[in-house]
């Protein structure tokens, strides 16, 4: 057994609180040792990544500070002690207590570890801001509430009217079009990785939402407005056919008008493009700042897709499967890189992967997963191309080679 396997199972008996008073004494050696130091990381940022942080705060730039100095005199002690743990034989209760003032000190430094994993690794956790695997619904009061798949209710806001009615995993605004609201009232629905959910619009605008994505909308439409909500994410359009109320989409810096289509708009963050494919009917694509001669116009089976960081648009025919196919579970990729293909798979399967064999990097594949796939499987196919090695815990998955 290599030494760092048999740290992790130290590490693990120490999780279970059946660790021996010299198993412990090897484990805090071990941390303590500066040699150690990058499989210290990579042991607390396993265990760190695979539980489930409930109320979990990013902390502020003061407690980073106090984090420094509470180290210090953390692993300052564990040497103190150690070195008089081993100095000496102590009595039977002697021993015990030494153990359980290690044991103190030892649950500190995992503690404050941990946190600092998570302070230094801030940029992985926005990815799962609230570490939720809860679909949300955010009413325009603000108050936010948790939306069970298995539930049928209706949707009430803060004056007591119904707005809308939910039956299972799809929530459904066209009664509200009933209602006497005369003004604009947001609600915003926001889906997990790993979820699909389906929402109908007050105007009859069918919506199918991707994983990891956000929409936000009025509960009702107004007469003499145009139609117009605001996506983060993946979603399928449906449009209502409404030619006096054009149907508008904001993604960041693009608004994409139409007025009864079906289309895809893809925008996540951290993807360089926002991608338009229009099944049917026509759209035209336009910036905030639009003037009448910068709009494009898409014609069904075109894809437009919007560079983030040169504000330009390219078009180009595209077989529409390619983009739509999510709708149905499946997962297609034609000619992606790699790391853009890890993106998705981390959406899909609601996981985090870590990838640390930059061969992989460099790949592009064509290939494609009917919805019943697993992660392992997904993976094993890619294996058959470039073998690497990987570990999985809970959510997180580690690729090495």
């Amino acid at each position: 057994m290599n030494t760092y396997s048999y740290i992790e199972k130290l590490f693990q008996k120490y999780i279970e609180e059946s660790l021996t008073q010299e198993e412990f004494i090897t484990l805090m050696e071990f941390i303590r040792n500066p040699e150690s130091q990058n499989d210290v990381k990579d042991l607390f940022g396993d265990y760190w990544k695979s539980i489930e942080l409930e109320g979990q705060e990013v902390l502020d730039e003061a407690a980073n500070k106090e984090f420094g100095i509470l180290f210090n005199q953390i692993t300052s002690q564990i040497k103190t002690e150690s070195l008089s743990i081993t100095e000496k034989k102590p009595s039977f209760f002697a021993k015990h207590a030494s153990l359980s003032t290690f044991s103190k000190i030892a649950a500190s430094i995992i503690f404050m570890l941990g946190i600092a994993y998570l302070y230094n690794h801030y940029n992985s956790i926005q990815k799962h801001p609230d570490n939720s695997n809860e679909v949300t619904l955010t009413l325009d009061n603000g108050k936010v509430e948790i939306v069970s798949e298995e539930d049928e209710k209706s949707i009430i806001d803060e004056s007591g009217t119904v707005i809308g009615e939910q039956s299972g995993t799809k929530i459904n605004y066209t009664g509200s079009q009933k209602s006497k609201i005369e003004k604009l009232v947001y609600n915003e629905l926001t889906i997990p990785n790993g979820k699909r959910f389906y929402l109908v619009l007050s105007d009859g605008t069918k919506v199918t939402l991707n994983a990891g994505t956000s929409l936000k909308y009025p509960v009702k439409f107004l007469k003499g407005q145009s139609r117009k909500v605001f996506l983060k994410g993946e979603a399928y359009f449906d449009v209502a056919v409404d030619k006096s109320h054009p149907f508008i989409v904001n993604a960041n810096d693009i608004n994409v008008e139409v007025l009864g289509t079906e289309f895809n708009l893809s925008y996540y963050p951290e993807d360089a493009n926002i991608n338009t494919v229009l099944i049917e009917g026509s759209v035209k694509l336009y910036t905030h700042s639009k003037k009448n001669d910068e709009e494009t116009l898409l014609t069904p089976g075109h894809l437009a897709s919007w560079d983030k960081s040169t504000k330009e648009i390219t078009i180009k025919k595209v077989d529409t499967q390619m983009y739509t196919a999510w709708k149905d579970g499946s997962l297609v990729f034609n000619k992606t890189p790699y790391p853009n293909i890890l993106k998705k798979l981390e959406r899909h399967f609601d996981v985090v992967i870590e990838n640390e064999y930059s061969l992989l990097d460099e790949q592009i594949y064509t290939t494609s997963f009917d919805k019943d796939e697993t992660i392992e499987n997904v993976l094993n196919v890619f294996r058959q191309d470039i073998y690497f090695n990987y570990r999985k815990t809970k959510k997180l998955i580690k690729i090495t080679n």
